[in-house]
């Protein structure tokens, strides 16, 4: 977490907004944007539910892990 002045946001804003509306490396873009505002921030929690449906969900466990994260599983048992 951390306070952003407007005109801060103003600015990033402006990247955002081009960088949503490429349509070759648009991902590249959002991820340059991102690194931008993402910076200097205190992460103050996060929770999820698995879904082990969806792909990529190993990795990004594995990823948050490599980056000094914890990641706690619980396994509620329940089997649905």
């Amino acid at each position: 977490m951390r306070e952003i002045p407007e005109t801060e946001y103003q600015t990033w804003s402006q990247v955002y907004n081009q960088a949503a509306a490429t349509i070759n490396g648009r991902g590249e873009a959002l991820d340059k944007a991102a690194e931008i505002i993402e910076k200097d921030m205190f992460l103050l929690g996060a929770t999820a539910i698995e879904d082990k449906l969806q792909d990529g969900v190993p990795d990004t466990i594995h990823t948050l892990q490599q980056a000094g994260i914890k990641v706690s599983q619980i396994d509620c048992g329940l089997g649905l």
